[in-house]
C-alpha cells in the first residue's frame, strides 16, 4: 500500500509538471514581424503606457483581453523604459520585481537564425537597464560627494565597488569633475600596485582629461581590457602631433606588444604625413609580434611616400617584404572596392 502510495504521489507530481508546461507553452504565441506591427498599431501604446501607475494598473494592461498580445507587451515595454528617467524611490518595488521576473510571451523569428525565436519585447532586459541605471547615478553622486568632502576615499571606492555600474558611476563623477580632482585621483590611481581593466579605466579618463604623459605611459604599459583601445583614440584627439609621434615611439620600444599594436592602430591616421613615424613603422615590417600591426596602419591611406617606401622594401624575400607586399595588396584592394561603391 505504501509503494503505491509514492507511485500515485510521484505520477500526480509528473502530470502538475507536464501541465503547467503547457499551460505556460500555450500562453507564449510566435509571431511574424509584420503582423506583431499591425497588432501594436491598434492601440495607443504611449498613452496607455503613461497611465500606468502602480501593479495592479500594470496588471491589467496585461490582462486586458480586448488588446492583441503585442500591444499589450508593447505598452508593458514603453512603460519599463519610461522608468530610467525616474528616481528609483518614485518606482514601488513590487512594480520593478514585478518587471524583473516578466515572461515575454510575443516571440518573433529570430533576424539571422529563422529556426530560433526570441521576445519582440524583451521587458525583463529593459528592467535590467533600468535598474543598472539606478545603480550607476547612485554611485555617480556618491563619487561626487567624496571628491568634496573626502577625496582619498575616492580610488579605494572605486575599487571596493562590486558591481560594474558602480564603477561606471564613479567614472562619471570623475568626468564632471574639476582639473585639479581629477589630477589628484590621479596621482593616487598611478601609485596603485596591480594592472587590471578597472585601473585602465580609471586612468584612460584621467589621462584624456589630463593628457599627462605619466599617465599615459602607465597606460601603455600596463593598461589592459576593452576600454584601453577606445581610450587610445581618444587621446590622439587631445595630444599635439609631436607628443604623439613620441608616445607612439615609446609604446614601439617599450610597451607589451599587444598595447604597441593598439596605440599603432589608433594613433598612425594622425601621423601618417610624419616622416619619423612612417620610417618608424617601415622598420618594424620584419618585426615578429608588431609587423602585422604595422603593415594594417601602412596600409591605411597611403600617401605617394609610403607607396614608394612600401614598394621597395617589397622588392625582396625577407619577412619585411613579404608584409609591405601585403600593406600595398590590402591598400589596393581598398581602392578597388572604394571604387566600386
Amino acid at each position: 500500500m505504501k509503494r503505491y502510495s509514492i507511485f500515485t504521489t510521484l505520477l500526480l507530481a509528473v502530470w502538475v509538471v507536464n501541465a503547467a508546461t503547457a499551460q505556460q507553452r500555450a500562453s507564449v504565441a510566435q509571431w511574424d514581424r509584420a503582423g506583431a506591427q499591425a497588432a501594436i498599431q491598434t492601440v495607443n501604446v504611449g498613452l496607455e503606457a503613461g497611465k500606468i501607475r502602480d501593479l495592479d494598473s500594470l496588471k491589467a494592461v496585461e490582462q486586458r483581453n480586448d488588446w492583441p498580445l503585442p500591444a499589450r507587451e508593447a505598452s508593458i515595454y514603453e512603460f519599463t523604459r519610461s522608468l530610467a528617467v525616474r528616481p528609483r524611490d518614485d518606482v514601488a518595488p513590487d512594480v520593478m520585481r514585478y518587471l524583473l521576473n516578466y515572461q515575454s510571451r510575443v516571440l518573433v523569428p529570430h533576424e539571422d537564425h529563422a529556426g530560433a525565436a526570441l521576445p519582440l519585447f524583451n521587458i525583463r532586459a529593459a528592467a535590467t537597464g533600468v535598474e543598472n541605471g539606478w545603480i550607476r547615478d547612485e554611485s555617480a553622486a556618491s563619487a561626487r560627494l567624496l571628491l568634496t568632502t573626502d577625496p582619498h576615499q575616492f580610488v579605494p571606492g572605486y575599487f571596493q565597488a562590486t558591481n560594474p555600474n558602480q564603477q561606471s558611476g564613479y567614472l562619471d563623477a570623475l568626468q564632471n569633475a574639476d582639473l585639479v580632482q581629477v589630477q589628484a585621483i590621479q596621482s593616487t590611481a598611478l601609485d596603485w600596485p596591480e594592472g587590471s581593466p578597472a585601473l585602465t579605466q580609471l586612468l584612460a579618463v584621467t589621462a584624456v582629461i589630463t593628457t599627462e604623459p605619466v599617465a599615459t605611459k602607465r597606460l601603455l604599459l600596463d593598461g589592459r581590457g576593452a576600454s584601453l583601445a577606445p581610450a587610445l583614440v581618444a587621446l590622439a584627439n587631445h595630444m599635439s602631433t609631436a607628443d604623439t609621434a613620441n608616445m607612439l615611439q615609446f609604446a614601439i620600444n617599450q610597451a607589451p606588444a599587444r598595447n604597441a599594436a593598439l596605440a599603432i592602430a589608433a594613433w598612425w591616421p594622425a601621423l601618417k604625413h610624419d616622416e619619423s613615424t612612417r620610417q618608424l613603422l617601415l622598420a618594424r615590417l620584419g618585426h615578429p609580434t608588431l609587423g602585422a600591426a604595422a603593415a594594417l596602419a601602412l596600409a591605411q591611406d597611403p600617401d605617394i611616400l609610403t607607396i614608394r617606401q612600401l614598394q621597395l622594401t617589397a622588392a625582396g624575400n625577407s619577412m619585411a617584404s613579404q608584409r609591405a607586399q601585403l600593406a600595398l595588396n590590402i591598400s589596393r584592394e581598398s581602392l578597388h572596392g572604394g571604387v566600386r561603391k
